[in-house]
């Protein structure tokens, strides 16, 4: 019978442990057949529920025991881990928290140039429109004027350390605001009749499809964690 290495095995343990290994050999070997055997399995009914109580007694106690001690470990556990965990998800914070600065600040820079290059490709649109004009051909000004105007979007990179992002990914997160703004938008908009019983799972799963847009919805607000 194999038994925990933590148990204290005495001799009055292993004498229990072998005789509950052998009542049940001998008690599967009756047959109630006539009065003698069903009083027989009756007596034997009650020495097993004597000898369950007999293990139970010596059992228990080491049971007991053995709890109180993982109770206390792992509430020790808890006390010098929690710390390292909160310590970790401040940094962690903070360096999502910079990310989102430095992104926001890229996509800005990258707005304000596009803005630049649009205006740019615009004036000399223009110019050529009106050279063409002051030479006389005006069909080409028009056709210059109405021709789609392209701009490459500009591209802008920062210099921030490479880490592992797997440490610090965003997770797209919704939060209900204002129950009764969410439910009258949704009664007008039968597409997002899913979100008419709402909870946080059904919120969340809409961020990951929507993302920041999800702040469209009146009574609805995005964040990351």
């Amino acid at each position: 019978m194999e038994t925990a290495t933590m148990i204290d095995i005495t001799p009055e343990i292993e004498e229990i442990d072998r005789q509950a290994l052998t009542i049940p050999n001998q008690a599967r070997l009756v047959r109630v057949v006539d009065n003698g055997t069903m009083q027989l399995a009756d007596n034997t009914v009650n020495a097993i529920n004597d000898f369950i109580k007999k293990v139970d007694e010596h059992y228990k106690p080491m049971a007991d025991a053995a709890f109180k001690t993982h109770r206390s470990i792992t509430a020790r556990w808890k006390e010098v881990k929690q710390p390292l965990e909160d310590a970790k998800a401040h940094l962690v914070n903070q360096v999502k928290a910079y990310q989102r600065k430095v992104e926001e600040e890229r996509q800005a820079e990258e707005r304000r140039l596009a803005e630049i290059a649009r205006k740019e490709a615009e004036e000399r649109r223009l110019a050529e429109a009106l050279q063409a004009e002051a030479e006389g051909n005006t069909e080409e000004a028009q056709a210059i004027l109405e021709e789609e105007m392209f701009v490459p979007p500009p591209v802008v990179k920062v210099d921030v350390p490479k880490v592992d992002n797997r440490k610090y990914r965003t997770i797209p997160r919704a939060r209900c605001i204002d129950k009764m703004k969410l439910i009258r938008f949704v009664a007008q908009n039968p597409a997002l009749a899913d979100l008419l019983d709402y909870n946080s799972s059904v919120g969340n799963n809409k961020a990951k499809s929507m993302g920041k847009e999800i702040n469209n919805i009146p009574g609805l607000e995005y964040f990351e964690e």
